[in-house]
């Protein structure tokens, strides 16, 4: 009877119907399922909805397929259904341990039924690949200590800037860089992280970020505010390619201490040393009667700009903090409290209070300076005049909540949140701006055509562009971009002079495709306000031999789909392995270029292989990828996978050579049983050649009487030769079917398996061919096979008809004596009487036998008594006596008088192989009574 699990396997439901598992860390969106780092290291869980309608005895398969193996990771019962909405199992690092693709999914097999609900296979790419270290990200706006503080320009309620260096020698347009901001309440990075001063960014690169690098600011607003004093943060970058971890920066460290100078305590923190105050924030308090007592010089601040305005950040965070100078602890009381009062430059400031604000028991108090938040949507920009709108802010100090106030000073800023080329009346617009920057040095011809004559002759791309514009500062910037065909680049991110001429170099239109391209800018004011972008204008015509740009990795058709499947010594047989290189994924081509394919290991680089160049053509190219003086280089002694990644590259002229991207694949090379010259041929003529025999024991040779019994297959490896291990199994063959397995617990230096009767009987004549192969248990790939072995198969057993002799009287004497001998007295010979027979036709040459014993059943030889004589077999009327035996024969059966013997006699005739009459056994008796032999010589005494 077939077990459950067998019948299952049979009874496989072929449909997906099961919902999808997720594993936690990992992007549902990525559906290559590229494994992060700390997963690889620390290991996550797998997440499987638990499924509707549960029965009891519901089982559970969890199951992970790479490299072309299946394995259960998981079996699980469920005698009673569960009330829960989701499965967790562990996903460890030892299962994440070998790079590559895997997949892994889920079957349900409700109440151990045999059709089950399999779930959609979850790609997972594992990639334990060290990281390029790249250099640290840099503050361009710390001290030379290192610090970001309260002088910090711009200040640091603007953001902070991180400077991410070029990555020139390393990324491609396209790639993707994450940048990480992690604060923490130390001056070194370590320590307990600050949970609020987190945050992360990711931009997609082009092609001046990669050359000049770029910068980030991280907004004040969460991420640095609740840094204070003492403290830092740590900044490091990722750099991503086709999804995939490619490199990780070293650590960049910033201080941060919003100290006030000269204070002993940090600013914006109670004498405790917290960061959160017990300021509330309540309506303006009406108040009948009070007087200003002028006894506090309180001083009231608020971080703005170089001219006076406030970063839009700072506006977009919803909160402009006002700073408020503490007043020295005499004056100070549990109950006191701050009207808040602000209008317009030119309005009465101090008529009527927008809050009051309860400043808290003294002990939660900041230090030094209370930062008050005031909500930014207050502080609104008039639609007239054109210029920002100026405000004014004032706080009033009620010691106890008394009647008695202090004035701080009056602090005055602008609200500027229209853009350059905005306008604000009667409706709120934004206008494109114009004209177009001029190009100065553009090519004289109608069509502005930009070829590699005046590229050469032209480092730079000379424009002036309209500074009169309303309201314009020196330092705006300008952002401009080219863009032609899709591509958009930026080229220009910088103020310009008041002269309006900037520059860009030439060689950024080698990112742009040929043909027209056009110009678009921005302007961006001090505060933060981006223009809208300016109408598309028409620069120049590009006629470059552009750089090719090589979008697709190269083919290996074997490892299909897309670098998946596993290389191995079976795919060099018939048209052998191949790669490809499309022509239709290049752009840019010219006339000249050559393909040059490598292959290399994936994590050294120094280890690779140059499978030729190709002009590059109109047509795909093929790339014969040998075993010889190929692969077998770069898989060199690795006795397990190696992986690899193939890409090509295009030369053009002295140019530094352009590579594609890579196709990453697996390839298994060593052959069980290790190395040998014929490679990748699958024969190895050093393997030990298979012994078989059948019951008669004969080496490679089956008798007729071996034909309906078992036998044995043997192998005895030679001594030089690596012993079969137990992740090994070895299969046996003859006549090319299997005949059974071999797979030992501990290292086997030989082994054999048993033949069937059934199958020896089946075999063919005259001769057959036994072979067996070695392998990895459970990989039918790289098989290696041993040369073939002959084996001789005679025909099956025939029953020959009995001899006869001559018996004077069977009834007394059943013997053999001198009455069954010819010629006793000449030519002593025993004679066999042949019965005719069908099976013994004329012409025929049999074999005459005698042997005599010491014992009846004839097990024990009496040396000198063996005798085989040949005989042929005369026609239908002549009877057929075959003699054997002589004198010196029988007189060794009996030297002495005395002496008692057995003799057995048969014949055997090759009839499809050697078959055999019955031997048939008698008592031996050639002295006579008169103590002589049969020839009437004398017997010695004993």
């Amino acid at each position: 009877m077939a077990s459950l699990e067998e019948s299952r396997m049979r009874g496989t439901n072929s449909e997906v119907l099961a919902k999808p598992l997720l594993v936690e860390g990992i992007n549902d969106n990525d559906l290559e399922g590229h494994v992060p780092r700390e997963i690889l290291q620390r290991g996550t869980r797998i997440v499987i909805p638990y499924w509707i309608e549960p029965q009891p005895n519901d089982e559970l398969w969890i199951s992970w397929f790479q490299d072309g193996l299946e394995n259960r990771l998981y079996t699980v019962f469920y005698p009673v259904p569960l009330a829960v909405d989701f499965l967790y199992f562990d996903l460890t690092p030892q299962h994440l341990a070998r790079d590559g693709v895997a997949y892994i999914y889920y079957k349900v097999w409700k109440g151990a039924g045999g059709t089950d609900d399999p779930s959609p296979k979850r790609k997972l790419t594992i990639n334990h690949t060290p990281l390029i270290i790249l250099d640290e990200p840099t503050f361009p706006h710390a001290t030379l200590w290192g610090y970001l503080n309260n002088h910090t320009v711009p200040p640091l309620t603007s953001g902070a800037t991180i400077a991410i260096p070029s990555l020139a020698s390393i990324a491609v347009p396209g790639d993707r860089v994450k940048v990480q901001w992690q604060g923490y309440s130390s001056l070194n990075g370590s320590g307990p992280p600050v949970s609020e001063a987190y945050g992360v960014w990711e931009r997609t690169l082009q092609a001046p970020d990669i050359s000049a690098g770029f910068d980030l600011v991280v907004p004040f607003q969460p991420n640095i505010r609740p840094l204070v004093d003492n403290d830092s943060a740590v900044v490091i970058y990722e750099l991503s390619q086709g999804g995939r971890l490619v490199a990780e920066s070293k650590k960049g460290l910033v201080k941060i201490d919003r100290v006030t100078p000269g204070e002993s305590n940090p600013s914006n923190m109670n004498v405790s040393g917290e960061r959160n105050m017990a300021i509330k924030i309540l309506p303006p308090k009406h108040r009948l009667m009070s007087s200003r007592s002028g006894t506090l010089d309180l001083d009231l601040s608020i971080d703005t700009l170089a001219d006076d305005s406030i970063s839009i950040a700072v506006l977009e965070s919803g909160e402009i903090i006002a700073n408020l100078q503490r007043p020295v602890p005499s004056e100070e009381e549990e109950g006191d409290e701050v009207d808040l009062f602000y209008a317009r430059v030119g309005e009465q400031i101090d008529d009527v209070a927008r809050n009051t604000v309860e400043l808290g028991p003294i002990a939660d108090r900041p230090a030094s300076v209370i930062p008050i938040p005031l909500p930014a949507a207050d502080f609104t920009e008039d639609p007239q005049p054109a210029a920002p709108t100026r405000w004014q802010v004032m706080f009033k100090f009620f010691k106890g909540a008394g009647g008695n106030f202090d004035k701080t000073n009056v602090v005055e800023f602008n609200i500027d949140r229209t853009a350059p080329f905005e306008v604000k009346y009667p409706s709120r617009k934004k206008n494109p701006p114009s004209p177009a920057p001029a190009f100065t040095n553009a090519p004289a011809d109608a069509q502005r055509r930009v070829d590699e004559t005046w590229l050469a002759a032209n480092t730079e791309l000379e424009f002036m562009v309209d500074v009169s514009y309303p309201l314009r500062r020196l330092d705006d910037v300008l952002e401009v971009h080219l863009s032609a065909g899709g591509t958009d680049i930026e080229v220009y991110n910088a103020p310009v002079p008041a002269t309006g001429v900037f520059t860009v170099a030439s060689s950024v239109l080698r990112g742009l495709p040929n043909g027209r391209i056009n110009i678009h800018y921005f302007w961006t004011d001090l505060p933060g306000n981006r223009s809208a972008r300016s109408l598309p204008t028409a620069l120049l015509t590009l006629a470059l031999a552009l750089d090719p740009i090589l979008n697709k990795h190269p083919l290996v058709p074997v490892t299909d789909p897309d670098g998946t499947t596993t290389l191995y010594l079976d795919d060099f047989s018939g048209s052998g392995v191949s790669g490809i290189v499309e022509r239709l994924p290049i752009e840019n081509a010219e006339p000249g270029d050559e393909i040059t394919f490598y292959v290399e290991e994936a994590n050294d680089p120094t280890n690779f292989k140059t499978f030729g160049s190709q002009p590059l053509a109109g047509v795909d190219l093929n790339f014969a990828l040998p075993y010889t003086a190929g692969l077998e280089d770069i898989f060199g002694t690795s006795t397990d996978a190696l992986e690899v990644k193939a890409y090509f590259e295009l030369t053009r002229g002295t140019a530094t050579p352009f590579p594609s991207p890579a196709l990453f694949f697996w390839m298994d090379l060593y052959p069980p049983g290790g190395p040998y010259p014929e490679l990748p041929d699958l024969t190895n003529p050093a393997f030990a050649l298979p012994e078989v025999t059948g019951e008669s024991l004969t080496p490679n040779e089956l008798l007729p009487s071996d034909r309906d019994k078992p036998g044995t297959f043997k192998v005895v490896l030679p001594i030089a030769a690596p012993a079969i291990s137990p992740a090994e199994t070895a299969k046996c063959y003859v006549n090319d079917q299997l005949v059974g397995d071999f797979s030992p617990f501990t290292d086997a230096t030989e082994f054999e398996v048993p033949i069937t009767a059934a199958f020896i009987a089946a075999l063919p004549t005259p001769s057959v061919t036994a072979h067996w192969t070695r392998q990895k248990t459970g990989v039918d790939k790289n098989v290696i096979k041993s040369g073939p072995q002959t084996v001789i198969v005679r025909g099956m057993r025939i029953d020959l008809p009995e001899p006869t002799i001559r018996i004077r009287n069977p009834a007394t004497k059943n013997q053999i004596d001198c009455f069954a001998m010819n010629d006793a007295t000449t030519n002593w010979r025993l004679a066999l009487t042949i019965p005719k027979s069908t099976l013994l036709p004329p012409g025929l040459v049999i074999t005459a036998h005698f042997a005599a014993y010491t014992d009846s059943a004839g097990s024990n030889l009496i040396p000198g008594t063996e005798d085989s004589q040949p005989y042929t077999i005369q026609d239908a009327t002549t009877v057929d006596v075959a003699t054997v035996g002589s004198a010196a024969v029988f007189k060794a059966a009996q030297p002495v008088l005395g002496s008692r013997a057995f003799g057995m006699y048969w014949y055997t005739a090759d009839i499809g192989g050697l078959q055999t009459s019955i031997p048939i056994i008698k008592p031996l008796d050639t002295i006579t009574s008169s103590g002589e032999y049969c020839d009437r010589l004398a017997v010695p005494s004993a």
